[in-house]
């Protein structure tokens, strides 16, 4: 991520690495992760990954690419047992979601794909 800052000044570096995080897509879902809390979980697929974060009873998920620049079909959702399912789905640069849901007291499921490959989840993180 930071080879290509090199031999810039820190507020030069400082200031391509903001811009590229503002400027890095067309979308909601483009940005940043925007999740907050702590990441409980994350799977890993040839295509990307998807974590999973918890922060006071919400659940938040974010799929990210590999490869990022290249407009690929991706998704992320989380599900909540016997409840709510979010998701997010188009076509994206970098992110899906970030999609995020209350889930304290319960359990979850979640999963994304990022082009023709992805991954979810069982059942878990209950409480």
């Amino acid at each position: 991520m930071f080879k290509g800052l090199r031999g810039l000044g820190l507020g030069a570096a400082v200031t391509a690495l903001a811009g590229s995080m503002l400027f890095a897509g067309t979308g909601t879902a483009e940005a940043a992760s925007g999740c907050s809390g702590t990441r409980i979980e994350h799977l890993s697929f040839d295509t990307g990954w998807a974590d999973l974060y918890y922060d006071n009873g919400y659940n938040c998920a974010v799929a990210t690419s590999r490869n990022p620049g290249v407009k690929l079909h991706m998704a992320v959702w989380i599900e909540v047992l016997g409840g709510t399912k979010v998701s997010d789905s188009g076509y994206y640069t970098q992110y899906a979601g970030p999609v995020r849901v209350y889930a304290h007291g319960t359990c979850v499921r979640f999963g994304g794909e990022v082009g023709p490959t992805g991954d979810d989840t069982n059942w878990g993180h209950c409480g």
